[in-house]
């Protein structure tokens, strides 16, 4: 799938809506070596958005390629995001 950063931004944030505070939990733990202790210790909305821009920042995913945000939404298990971010 071609896109541009935009686009990549705005499935993000319907991502975010899906997702229950639980999943944000998983997620903040799952990438917990890959962000600050800051944002990895609030699940927050903000703090979850700080976290894909922290990742965004590192390179980990861009227009181009995001399975690692795919392999992280599969190794917790939260399957909605994967089929969001693989449709």
């Amino acid at each position: 799938m071609n896109m541009d950063h935009q686009q990549l931004r705005s499935i993000i944030i319907k991502l975010e809506t899906r997702l229950s505070d639980d999943d944000r939990e998983r997620l903040h733990f799952y990438l917990g070596n890959d962000v600050t202790r800051k944002i990895r210790d609030d699940a927050s909305l903000r703090d979850t958005l700080r976290l894909m821009d922290s990742i965004f920042d590192q390179d980990k995913i861009n227009e181009q390629d995001f399975t690692f945000l795919i392999r992280a939404f599969e190794q917790i298990q939260c399957r909605d995001a994967v089929n969001l971010l693989k449709g």
